[in-house]
């Protein structure tokens, strides 16, 4: 009982630490600068995560509070518009059993807007996630965009017997009903975007208090994370292109949409390439308007890569590439940096400098991220030395004035936000000459000092792996591969991970080939080879290194990464003490029918997506499948293995990790499985909880381990 209490209490101190959602700069000169910041953070005692604002303000030496925190759980999105004189929120409200949403706009220190948009009943529930989600002033401070839910017209049973007194008057005001249409199934866009079907863009006014559904937007066209054209007279947007299926959003940079424009009065207009089908993502203007930015890439293939970054001239329309997928060598401080491209990490709503040329943008690069400065004239890339290179982790937020608000943070520290000066003379920035300075608090895990995280050059002579654990100790390993299969281990705060090296394990991350970070090539090796390169990847980098290989083992992954700790516990049997896995790819063929992206299985097997129907007409894919799932060695599996699952996940539905667990019982393999009532990251305060303490005594119990901190 003694160390299950240690192991709780460890639990309650790496949960604690708040985690960022965004930051903007409400103002700044040369001598201070004004940050307004949103964090969450969990409440194990309410069993909630909450959501909190403060703004502080610093002279670039020290920082201090303006406003204290202020709960803003109920806040589903906000925005300040460009002078920030007003302010607006949508705000969710519980009424009657009724969740209502409302449109505030707030001004001179008091609410001077407030729409019921329930009552009014021109649209849906607004969109806050970060696929869809938008709420963006006009450049005249008028107007507001977001996207919501398109109105449905209102259906009941063919039959229905109402009171008399009211049949002539429901006559009237039920004029939109539609009879029989209430069990009518439409696609929705997947994990954790369930209900979301077809959005629309919408614009309140707030001088006329009108609300309107912009029309003119191809059926076939569903508009994402829209922003106002430099006259305001319209607004540029995502377009997610519908097939004949919604293929899952979430997770997936690679889905059909394009870039378009569209004016108040209805005007359409395609602006990203018609000659192939791309994925495109955060459309940006900068500062005079003269000039459009976005990534792009090839849609359809594995679900993230490497992107391009496009300029469009606003005046001609003129597309040019300004960052392409090759890999570069950047000079730093006299020394040659690799630069292995751009990812799909967001672009801040206001990322560009002051000479109007230089976008400032953050992207992973071989297990950390990096954030660079990039002149779309001359296409040079300035890598900004924040931190050491293929160190931590450093994302740019916002950018204002020269002035940038970074958040860094470790697998060691918790993160930290900081105001950023980008030192310039009458010619050209010195990107060399930054100042850096704390603008939130410093948090310290308990003990610190005593590990270590440890780059290493493990593979293919890339930074392919991290090690973190306790410094000088031989405790027990947990292998720990990433998802995706193409993301990538990142040397960032994880109160998952934190927990277990508080607890006395160590962790070793593998960016095997596929991850992301290192490269377009990099990436497009594993295709036709999961279960197999990966795999290997994985077992040689362990063995690379005795002071890995030499310890008790155990394995932890979620997703691919659980196909991943799976597929070793079953190739190397006597390798490994125990294992979790978390919403695990056991079975390719049965997943193929029952997850929101079949797309990933067909890709990842190495065969074209559109030219599969059904496994029944495709002998050979079916074959491959069955060759790649880690069911096909579950009965030389020996390790222990917990199983923990959500019943909410599309993703990667139970009935896998189900299906698994009934073959180790078959076999006779030891295992268990925990179900949630949770989706696929398993990311509620109590999934979060019991799962990883579960986890921990499994690995303790089976490990035969006597931890020591």
């Amino acid at each position: 009982m003694a160390q299950l209490d240690e192991i709780v209490a460890a639990y309650r101190v790496t949960a604690q630490y708040p985690e960022l959602i965004s930051a903007k700069i409400l103002n700044c000169s040369k001598e201070s600068v004004s940050v307004n910041s949103v964090w969450i953070q969990k409440v194990l005692e309410r069993q909630a995560v909450i959501r909190f604002r403060q703004t502080v303000f610093s002279d670039y030496k020290m920082y201090s509070l303006t406003s204290p925190p202020t709960d803003i759980t109920n806040e589903l999105i906000s925005a300040h518009s460009k002078s920030t004189k007003y302010f607006c929120v949508v705000r969710e409200v519980e009424s009657k059993k009724e969740i209502k949403q409302y449109l505030e706009v707030w001004s001179d220190c008091s609410l001077v807007k407030n729409y019921d948009l329930s009552a009014l009943d021109v649209h849906g529930k607004i969109y806050a996630d970060a696929e869809f989600g938008t709420l963006e002033w006009s450049p005249d401070e008028t107007k507001i965009a977001y996207i919501a839910e398109k109105k449905v017209p209102k259906s009941e049973p063919f039959y229905k017997q109402k009171p008399k007194a009211s049949a002539d008057k429901d006559d009237l005001d039920n004029s939109d009903t539609v009879p029989g249409k209430e069990y009518d199934w439409s696609q929705d866009w997947g994990e954790q975007l369930v209900g979301k079907i077809t959005p629309v863009l919408v614009v309140c006014d707030i001088k006329t208090d009108t609300i309107d559904v912009l029309s003119n937007i191809p059926n076939d066209v569903n508009p994402a994370t829209a922003t106002w054209t430099p006259d305001g007279k319209g607004v540029v947007a995502i377009g997610y292109t519908i097939t004949s299926r919604k293929l899952g959003l979430i997770y997936c940079a690679n889905s059909p949409s394009i870039v378009f424009s569209l004016t108040l009065d209805g005007d359409y207009d395609k602006l990203s390439s018609n000659s192939e089908q791309l994925c495109v993502r955060y459309p940006r203007f900068n500062l005079n308007g003269t000039k459009l930015v976005w990534l792009e890439r090839l849609a359809g293939g594995p679900h993230s890569s490497c992107f391009k970054l496009i300029s469009c001239n606003w005046s001609t329309k003129e597309i040019s590439t300004v960052v392409d997928f090759d890999n570069k060598i950047l000079q730093v401080n006299h020394e040659q940096l690799p630069f292995y491209g751009l990812y799909n990490q967001g672009i801040p709503s206001r990322s560009w400098l002051n000479d109007d040329k230089t976008i400032v943008l953050s992207t992973p690069q071989g297990g950390s991220i990096h954030t660079f400065a990039i002149d779309t004239e001359s296409k040079e890339i300035h890598y900004l030395p924040i931190t050491k290179p293929f160190h931590e982790c450093v994302s740019v937020l916002d950018v204002c004035n020269d002035v940038m608000v970074c958040y860094k943070s470790s697998l060691n520290k918790p993160g930290q936000l900081f105001a950023i000066k980008i030192l310039s003379t009458f010619e050209a920035y010195d990107f060399s000459n930054i100042s850096i300075n704390e603008i939130s608090p410093s948090y310290s895990l308990p003990n610190s000092e005593n590990f270590v995280v440890e780059h290493g050059y493990t593979l293919y002579n890339k930074p392919t792996t991290i090690f973190y654990g306790p410094k000088n100790n031989d405790c027990p390993l947990i292998i720990w591969p990433h998802g995706g299969p193409h993301l990538s281990s990142l040397d960032f705060f994880r109160s998952d991970i934190a927990f277990f090296v508080q607890i006395g394990f160590a962790v070793l991350f593998i960016n095997y080939r596929g991850s992301t970070g290192l490269g377009k090539d990099y990436v497009e090796l594993l295709i036709g080879k999961i279960g197999d390169f990966d795999v290997k990847d994985i077992y040689n980098a362990l063995q690379s290194n005795s002071l890995w290989s030499n310890r008790k083992l155990v394995l932890f992954g979620g997703s691919h990464g659980g196909f991943l700790v799976t597929h070793l516990s079953g190739q190397y049997p006597t390798m490994f003490k125990a294992v979790c896995a978390l919403n695990p790819v056991t079975d390719l063929i049965t997943m193929f029918g029952s997850t929101d992206v079949p797309d990933w299985i067909i890709t990842e097997a190495g065969y074209n997506n559109s030219e599969v129907d059904s496994l029944a007409n495709s002998k050979d894919v079916l074959m491959k499948l069955a060759d790649c799932s880690p069911c096909k060695n579950v009965h030389k599996v020996q390790a222990p293995t917990l199983l923990l699952l959500g019943e909410k996940d599309l993703r990667v539905p139970p009935c896998q990790g189900l299906s698994y667990y009934h073959l180790l019982k078959k076999h006779g393999v030891t295992a268990r499985v925990l179900m949630y009532n949770d989706c696929h990251p398993l990311s509620t305060v109590a999934a979060d909880m019991d799962s990883l303490i579960n986890a921990a005594l499994w690995f303790i119990k089976y490990s035969n381990s006597d931890l020591e901190k």
